[in-house]
């Protein structure tokens, strides 16, 4: 049996919450704990931006229902993160953006709804860039960094935006993890990280309430360890809303989307699961192992990657697949058949201004009544000089100011008014039918194979012109396929191919297939993970003693537990004296903990929590770039991000007397005038 939190599987949490070797309150503060030391202390991975104050109270209603015999389902006392981008009823939902700091959601978006239903636990929301526009921007709550490297990025810089649930799903501080995806923002921190990813066929997982980018290609992206993971979850992520509004493929009514045939429980797929490859033709698009399309960008890749490829293709073929490396015909998407030669623009302006001003709207918090309401400047700011800059394309970049604007004059327009929507959708239809599923029957091909990435960009890239440079090419800057599976709807499964040797960072393996396919690319990637076993865990964050499940308590669900509030009034501090020490102690262990992710409420038989502030601020960091919310500077040799016009940068001493850099961000109020404490 399993012993530890770390790379424990759903089924193992399941197994030990069943038998009563701990409690889901136990099993949240073990998570949290592991958080504490490596995602806002120690590596500070930052990868969890707000822990969820209620993730304590869920976890105790859970235990209380396993005690009483009432559990929900297998995902009862389960916990996860959600993406910044998300709606959870009663917090931030800032979408990584300094202009929408304080946005308050309304309610659950769809999956959240459907997670509390199915008794899981919300451990807290995941780091995203400003708008989700990007891969590894530095947003609000800066970016989230490698847990397998330091030195390079946790995921794609131009298509990473669920780079904190990659982490965060990669480094155990949670089961899984939900991501989504415009262009491959939620493959691709999933191949940096050796994860599970899938990108559902049209319709198959309800976007709705979450923030939109471009509805024509986003998909939500869970992000998992496992395959049978992926599964287990997807029997609730999949359930379909009663309504369509809100779900943009499901409410147009210009083109009929194929229906999609969910299995009676995805757990089914595990039973020919393993021999599912067996005589399948599998084509390898030649352009991504290194060859030449003279039509196409050329894509770069490495030779580390080209290793793990050969490896990968022997794998296959000794699980019976015959794999064929040819010349695929998807293109880029910017010139799909049947587009009004202004719809390119359209869908970057006016479809973006519109489903903003609406999700806005519809949310109802006063402070955000609309998008005409939002300063447009600050909501993805970029720093004069910044170097990525340098090498991006600046058709890529959206008008924030524009789309204000748009918002405020739309007088009334709906998105199914813009104009050359109805001849948009049928052709995005039309051309992944065309372009990838008539030529693969052509083919006789089973599926599509590709590396999801070419290399992977170095960390240092927003200070470094040759980092910049490197990790802005095609085959880097994105996952392989980027938006053109997006666009066209293409189902994907991602799993691990192993580490390169030299980086030791993770790369995996993606399957393709037609609209609808899913479950069979779930069961081929099932068969080659099981074959392989390529996950390795991240190497820079060694189990904790907090981290191991064992139980002095037999029956521990049978016990009555009571979590404690603390209910600290607000005290308001100047700028000259801070320090913070925090205290943790779960089932008598002491531990650090983070002040601006403090839980305000423990599960009082296993957690005590305690927070106090005092000490002297230090000299300010030497700037590199920034004049926003969020801003990168060096203190002491080591680069750090910080926050406000005038951020104060302290030297913490730990418990165990190694000095360390630090944020100083504990202020509610990031306008950088007085700043308040909290404590639980």
């Amino acid at each position: 049996m399993f012993t530890s939190i770390v790379e424990a599987s759903i089924a193992d949490l399941q197994a030990a919450l069943a038998d009563g070797t701990i409690t889901s309150v136990e099993l949240t503060a073990k998570y949290v704990l592991r958080a504490q030391k490596y995602d806002f202390q120690g590596l500070r991975l930052n990868s969890i931006v707000k822990l969820n104050p209620k993730a304590f109270t869920e976890a105790l209603e859970s235990d209380l229902r396993r005690a009483a015999g009432n559990l929900k389902g297998p995902l009862d006392g389960v916990p996860y993160t959600l993406k910044d981008s998300m709606k959870y009823a009663g917090k931030t939902c800032a979408t990584g953006s300094p202009a929408l700091a304080d946005l308050v959601a309304n309610e659950d978006c769809f999956l959240a709804q459907q997670l509390r239903a199915a008794g899981a636990v919300c451990i807290g929301r995941t780091n995203t860039p400003p708008m989700m526009a990007s891969g590894m921007h530095r947003g609000l709550y800066g970016r989230a960094e490698s847990p397998y490297n330091l030195d390079y990025l946790t995921a794609a810089f131009s298509s990473g935006s669920s780079n904190g649930s990659g982490t965060s799903t990669a480094a155990s501080f949670a089961a899984f993890g939900l991501g989504s995806e415009t262009v491959s923002s939620g493959r691709s921190p999933a191949s940096n990280n050796g994860l599970v990813a899938y990108t559902p066929s049209r319709t198959v997982i309800s976007p709705v309430g979450i923030w939109p980018l471009y509805p024509t290609c986003d998909v939500v992206v869970p992000h998992t360890r496992t395959v049978q993971d992926m599964l287990t979850i997807l029997d609730v992520l999949t359930i379909e809303r009663p309504t369509p509004e809100g779900d943009f493929w499901r409410e147009q009514t210009y083109v009929q989307v194929p229906k999609v045939t969910r299995p009676v429980s995805h757990l089914d797929l595990l039973e020919d699961g393993n021999d599912s490859l067996k005589g399948k033709r599998l084509a390898v698009p030649k352009i991504y192992i290194g060859e030449h399309d003279p039509l196409a960008k050329p894509t770069f890749v490495s030779d580390e990657v080209i290793a793990l490829y050969r490896r990968a293709k022997a794998d296959l073929e000794a699980l019976g697949a015959i794999v064929i490396e040819t010349w695929v015909p998807i293109g880029q998407p910017n010139n799909v058949v049947g587009f009004a030669p202004d719809w390119n623009g359209k869908e970057r302006r006016e479809l973006v201004a519109y489903l903003w001003d609406d999700f806005l709207r519809e949310n109802g918090d006063p402070n955000y009544p609309g998008l005409a309401s939002v300063d447009g400047s600050q909501m993805f700011p970029r720093p004069a000089g910044y170097i990525p800059d340098q090498y991006m394309e600046t058709k890529n970049f959206m008008d924030y100011p524009g789309l204000v604007e748009l918002a405020r004059n739309r007088d009334g327009k709906q998105i199914w008014d813009i104009d050359g929507i109805a001849e948009a959708l049928p052709a995005l239809e039309a051309q992944r039918k065309r372009d990838l599923e008539d030529w693969m029957d052509e083919n006789n091909f089973d599926a599509v194979v590709f590396l999801a990435n070419g290399d992977v960009g170095r960390a240092d890239l927003d200070t470094n012109d040759e980092s910049a440079r490197h990790a802005l090419q095609n085959g880097v800057k994105y996952s392989n396929g980027n938006r053109a599976l997006r666009h066209m709807g293409v189902p994907t499964v991602s799993v691990t191919m192993g580490l390169m040797e030299h980086k030791r960072m993770p790369v995996n393996l993606t399957f393709a297939g037609k609209h609808g396919q899913d479950s069979q690319l779930l069961q081929f990637a099932y068969a080659y993970e099981q074959a392989t076993h390529h996950r390795v865990a991240p190497p820079l964050m060694p189990a904790l003693e907090t981290d191991v499940i064992t139980s002095v308590k037999p029956k521990a669900h049978e016990r009555t537990l009571r979590p404690g509030v603390s209910e600290a009034p607000a005290e308001e501090l100047g700028k000259g004296q801070h320090k913070v020490t925090i205290e943790s102690y779960v089932d008598g262990t002491p531990s650090r903990s983070h002040a601006n992710m403090l839980p305000q409420e423990a599960g009082a038989d296993t957690a005590t929590l305690k927070l106090s502030m005092s000490g002297d601020v230090v000299q300010p960091p030497e700037p590199l770039y920034g004049g926003y919310s969020t801003h990168v500077g060096k203190v002491n040799g080591l680069v750090i991000g910080y926050r406000d016009d005038e951020p104060p940068t302290a030297q913490w001493t730990s418990s165990d007397g190694v000095m360390a850099a630090e944020k100083l961000d504990l202020a509610t109020d990031r306008k950088g005038a007085k700043r308040q404490k909290t404590s639980a």
